[in-house]
């Protein structure tokens, strides 16, 4: 459903606010912030992923001229709190995360030590001094190796190396494979991988006379990393201040809390100086959060006619070392087991998940967590299918689609769909390819020996999660207050965080749509939490939704006032006066009005003008709560060329349509999905953290981990369509997490069809390096399967 674009703001594609300040070089990251006194802090690392430890020396650290203080996990041992990211999954089992390791190392980058000297080369230079001593345990460095009989145990209490087992079930899973026309199984996965953001982690500390304890982070969550500061450290919450300045991309990997913070915090405390801490890129490859290493394997059941009527999946990811905060190790198996049926109307499921504690650096958020995994398994299914009972894939997507009428629709793993337009997406991308002379191409360029493949993938995007997903906190709420001062301006206060999702734009677009002012006439202020309202953060493509409905019904309340207001001024009836272009006036007669500046200004300056029951602030704080969540959906298809000889594949075109219901500003949406689906291609294409069997990452420089460049990205073709959500004020829905879904799924589909002439071949996995590509060529020619 297709419906005009509201008026004025909401909707309108203003150029955002923020950018001059960033174009200019005007932002100021934490490696931009010089504190009186400040300590650089540097960490010694383990170079062991598994062992006891049995001693750490600081003294020859201690001992170096400007070095001034050194902490290792036993000093602190009494006072620093270990992270416990608890799960309310049954069966969950959590873990003892140390700010620094105590007695037990349990991946290669955990902080061993802390120093801080008077310059960072210095504190460098002091780790190196640092006498250390590790009785070294067999490393478990991959499911195979961590589920084996008498496999080393990480956290010994637990008796084996799950985080949690769990099994989901419904329908007639049974019947439907005892009638199925059709029977087949899948082995899939995706490779390590993360978001890599251009600015690194970096913490700054002090504590002062007053006993607050303030800490600048380049966090996407101020509020819950303040609560887990509060949890661990020997400082209550009220005394405890966080502020996340701009922040160089976040994606998920800085939405957690570090233990490398609160070491930072701790010393802080004890040397009474601030501590500034900034991490290099090999440390950020090794210690800050994985994700994304999925593996699974699908058991399909299917009709004559290409429906797919039961799935029986296994959904293994490896979790690294520790549960992570606020996440959890079960964030990734659960959104998986609940995801996998994606936008398809399969109605018998069973699915196994497991979470595999690895001595491998923890596993975190990451853009569109578990559903890139999904997504690649769902889309490989519905072109095996279509290959089995030789009809078009698009078409085998569209009989197993979920109708538009159908809505909201329930899935078989109880997720709510509350609208969507997926057959319509998918009818509307391949109107815009026009698919049909896409065919046509591919069937010429063959004729010319030349290897043309075609991909497609249709998928929902879950937005402003709900709260019941086992997490030790509820994050479906967030909250806003908006303020408008004497002359008419206001300030709108958050608790999500704005770092490149365009905020300071979106968020006054509503509020100054609703309260009828120029955009320029509101602020967005967020990211300190001394000044804004307790909030969540931005993460799970939720801000629009619950920052944005928030702050809409924060100005619904302030623009009540108003005229409650400016009709007493005007001798009139609330119900006979109307807002409009900055004035209130009466309803037929505009010639009585008075500005909002003027009834702002009596407010604060001249109460005695009011009637005596209306309070002279002009300022409302409303929280919104996305209950169930809404789901935005998308399809994507992709034209490619294989070079045969190479591996090598040109993108030749590269389309989207997005559906995220109502807009708030259609050029920001159009940046979002651009941005992810490059993260996307570059986790379809190149980007995997690579461990060896001694638990070693051998991926920690760009010379090792490769990134896409400008000139690997295609073209994207973006189109949309606007189905508004039902549930959440103006019918927005998320859309942040989107574009990076389903790159790996469409060019997997497209790779294995541009094979097609020479064999039969599946492809099973991420990355698609030009060498597997090769591989799967070489599979094919030699009769068919996988690499």
């Amino acid at each position: 459903m297709t419906q005009s674009l509201a008026p004025r703001l909401l909707g309108a594609k203003v150029k955002r606010v923020e950018d001059p300040r960033f174009l200019l070089g005007k932002a100021r990251y934490i490696d931009d912030m010089v504190r009186p006194g400040m300590l650089h802090a540097a960490f010694l690392r383990s170079p062991i992923p598994h062992g006891n430890v049995r001693s750490v020396d600081v003294g020859p650290a201690l001992a170096m001229e400007r070095v001034r203080a050194a902490l290792t996990g036993r000093d602190i041992a009494t006072k620093v709190k270990p992270i416990v990211c608890d799960s309310t999954f049954e069966g969950f089992k959590s873990s003892n995360y140390h700010a620094i390791a105590l007695d037990k190392v349990r991946y290669v980058g955990e902080a061993l030590a802390i120093v801080a000297a008077d310059t960072r080369y210095i504190a460098e230079d002091a780790i190196e001094m640092i006498e250390f001593d590790i009785d070294e345990l067999g490393p478990v460095a991959s499911i195979a190796a961590a589920t084996r009989e008498g496999a080393p145990l990480l956290h010994e209490h637990w008796g084996d190396n799950f985080f949690i087992e769990d099994l989901l079930e419904a329908g007639d899973v049974e019947s439907a494979f005892r009638d199925a026309h059709g029977v087949f199984e899948i082995n899939v996965s995706n490779q390590r991988h993360s978001g890599i953001p251009l600015e690194t982690r970096g913490v700054i500390a002090e504590f002062d006379s007053d006993g607050v304890l303030t800490m600048w982070s380049a966090t996407q969550i101020p509020h819950m990393v303040r609560t887990g500061m509060a949890d661990c450290l020997e400082v209550p919450e009220h005394k405890i201040r966080v502020i996340a300045p701009d922040v160089g991309g976040g994606f998920g990997p800085k939405g957690h809390l570090f233990p490398e913070e609160l070491a930072v915090c701790q010393l802080a405390i004890e040397t009474g100086r601030p501590i500034k801490w900034i991490e290099d890129r090999r440390e950020h490859m090794l210690s800050t959060f994985h994700a994304r290493e999925h593996y699974h394997r699908v058991k399909v059941a299917y009709t004559e006619e290409g429906v797919v009527t039961a799935l029986d999946a296994t959904i293994e990811v490896d979790c690294g070392a520790y549960s992570i905060y606020p996440w959890t190790a079960a964030m990734d198996v659960e959104m998986g087991l609940v995801m996998l049926p994606g936008p398809y109307k399969i109605r018998n499921f069973r699915c196994e998940a497991q979470s595999v504690a690895t001595n491998k650096c923890p596993f975190g958020a990451y853009r569109g967590v578990a559903r890139t995994a999904v997504c690649f398994s769902i889309e490989r299914i519905m072109d095996q299918v279509a290959n089995k009972v030789g009809l078009d894939p698009v078409e085998v997507r569209r009989r197993n689609l979920i109708r538009s009428d159908e809505f909201p629709y329930m899935s078989i793993t109880g997720m709510e769909y509350d609208s969507g337009s997926l057959i319509e997406s998918l009818d509307k991308v391949c109107d815009e390819a026009d698919y049909k002379a896409m065919r046509q191409f591919q069937e010429e360029a063959r004729s010319e020996g030349r290897m043309v493949g075609i991909g497609v993938s249709v998928f929902t995007e879950q937005t402003a999660p709900p709260a019941d997903k086992g997490l030790p906190l509820n994050f479906s709420w967030d909250a806003a207050t908006v303020r408008m001062d004497p002359s008419g301006k206001v300030v709108v206060q958050v608790g999500t965080h704005s770092h490149g999702q365009g905020h300071e734009t979106t968020l006054a677009q509503i509020v100054a749509d609703e309260l009828e002012l120029p955009l320029a006439d509101v602020r967005i202020a967020f990211g300190d939490t001394e000044s804004t309202p307790n909030g969540i953060g931005t993460f799970a493509s939720r801000s629009a939704v619950v920052a944005g409905s928030a702050s809409y019904l924060a100005a619904v309340s302030v623009k009540e006032n108003l005229t409650e207001r400016a009709a007493h001024l005007l001798e009139a009836s609330v119900e006979d006066v109307e807002v409009k272009a900055g004035r209130i006036s009466v309803k037929g007669a505009p010639e009585q009005s008075v500005s909002i500046a003027e009834v702002a200004r009596i407010s604060y300056h001249h109460p005695e003008l009011l009637d005596p029951s209306m309070e002279p602030l002009l300022e409302a704080v409303a929280t919104y709560n996305a209950g169930p969540g809404t789901y935005a959906n998308s399809a994507q298809i992709a034209l490619i060329e294989v070079d045969a000889e190479t591996g090598k594949f040109k993108i030749l075109r590269y389309l989207v349509v997005e559906d995220c219901g109502q807009m708030i500003n259609p050029t920001i949406v159009d940046g979002q999905v651009h941005g992810g689906i490059a993260q996307g291609l570059g986790g379809a294409l190149f980007e995997e953290l690579i461990y060896d069997d001694e638990g070693q990452l051998l991926t920690t420089t760009f010379l090792d981990y490769l990134m896409p460049g400008a000139t690997d990205i295609p073209n994207i073709e973006v189109s949309h369509l606007v189905t508004p959500s039902a549930f959440v004020p103006n019918g927005i829905k998320g859309m942040g997490e989107g574009g990076a879904v389903a790159p790996g799924a469409v060019l997997a589909c497209a790779i294995e069809d541009a094979i097609k002439p020479i064999g039969e071949v599946f492809v099973d996995r991420t990355p698609l390096t030009p060498e597997r590509v090769v591989r799967f060529i070489e599979a094919a020619s030699s009769g068919g399967g996988v690499e």
